[in-house]
């Protein structure tokens, strides 16, 4: 069970005259039960950036250490955005930048990302004190359960017996999954990738260059920020219908390993399909305006589980 609690170290940036927040003193919103994955800001309905980052890339520790304190200090705690943290622990579909069809870096990097999803789960305020303790200096080699524990233990996260039984139980092996398969989406072929409203940046370079990329993008409305709708049949034996109605634009993808099927139909703004025990992806701008679908399929919403009676 999620438990929040006021953590922070009160670092600074090294090199500033004046002392920016850390990254363990950012705020968390208040309801952090439907933010699988980490989450920074004042209010969970902020518009959204994502960072796909590594905890063994060393260009994931430069940006975490530098300029993510920036955009901290000009959008986060401002109230103008929150930033969500993924850990990229597969390669996306497509790439093999590592030399690996599999790993990101190494075979270690599950477990970190694991161990990590459930921090953020079991203690989602002492989760950005955590990350900052595992990039003052990057792990390397096979990383063990043990280690991830007294890593938690360094950055006083408590409940660390139930972060690292979840880890070990899968409790997050899908979780983690699906994040190599979002990256996939946006064209992620490296890390750190920082994604707003659909386009990516390399944020680990030049300060200024990075909020003036931000600051074009704010919008104040996700309603032309491209979203994906995936819904996943593969659990069932039976085909499941459904049909969903947006205000902007929809297209069918390949998000997830979707398929294109010629039975599935987008007529306007309108969608009506079948998905049997496979999925189905569609790229969206606008807001959902109708979705209903009959029992036995998941959806997906941006690689984020949702129930279906939220949608439109």
């Amino acid at each position: 069970m999620k438990s929040v609690s006021a953590a922070t170290l009160g670092l600074g940036v090294v090199g500033t005259a004046n002392a920016t927040p850390s990254v363990g003193g950012v705020p968390v919103p208040d309801d952090t039960d439907d933010l699988t994955y980490a989450t920074m800001g004042t209010d969970a309905d902020n518009q959204t950036a994502t960072v796909f980052g590594n905890f063994k890339c060393p260009y994931t520790q430069n940006f975490v250490n530098n300029n993510l304190k920036d955009v901290i200090d000009e959008y986060v705690t401002t109230g103008q955005l929150n930033v969500e943290f993924r850990a990229l622990a597969y390669q996306p579909p497509g790439t093999s930048s590592h030399g690996s069809s599999t790993y990101y870096i190494s075979s270690s990097d599950p477990r970190i990302s694991e161990v990590a999803l459930s921090a953020w789960n079991e203690r989602p305020a002492e989760y950005w004190d955590f990350l900052e303790t595992m990039f003052d200096e990057l792990v390397s080699g096979t990383v063990t359960y043990g280690e991830m524990r007294n890593h938690l233990d360094s950055a006083g996260v408590g409940d660390r017996s139930e972060i690292i039984g979840n880890a070990k139980d899968g409790d997050y092996d899908s979780a983690v999954e699906r994040t190599a398969d979002v990256a996939g989406t946006v064209g992620v072929s490296f890390t750190p990738t920082f994604e707003l409203g659909g386009d990516t940046t390399a944020p680990h370079h030049d300060t200024d260059s990075l909020l003036n990329w931000i600051d074009s993008r704010l919008t104040g409305s996700t309603s032309t920020t491209p979203t994906t709708i995936t819904i996943d049949g593969t659990a069932t034996n039976r085909t499941t219908e459904y049909d969903f109605a947006v205000d902007g634009s929809v297209e069918k993808s390949n998000a997830m390993g979707a398929s294109k099927d010629a039975w599935d139909t987008v007529s306007g703004s309108t969608v009506n399909g079948a998905v049997g025990p496979w999925k189905d992806s569609y790229t969206i701008t606008g807001e959902i305006t109708h979705f209903n679908i009959e029992d036995g399929a998941v959806v997906y919403r941006d690689g984020e589980r949702v129930d279906p009676q939220h949608l439109g």
